[in-house]
């Protein structure tokens, strides 16, 4: 039986490894492509969000509190 001691390299490479080629794999492949799409009206859209002066951060829209989800 090998100590486990003795694997780190090979455990941490094959890691690696497997970071890269999926990074890799998820950039090439065009799996996600057809998720993003242009919003109609995209000006329109954006001229009435800075009109709104949003603070940095995220939103959710439409937006419902925890309680609201509850009886869905």
């Amino acid at each position: 039986m090998v100590a486990l001691s003795a694997l780190w390299l090979p455990i941490f490479l094959a890691a690696v490894v497997v970071f890269i080629a999926s990074s890799i794999i998820h950039m090439v492949l065009p799996y996600h492509r057809k998720n993003y799409r242009q919003l109609p009206d995209e000006d329109k859209l954006r001229a009435a969000l800075r009109a709104a002066n949003l603070t940095p951060g995220l939103y959710n829209f439409p937006f419902c509190t925890p309680k609201e989800m509850e009886h869905t």
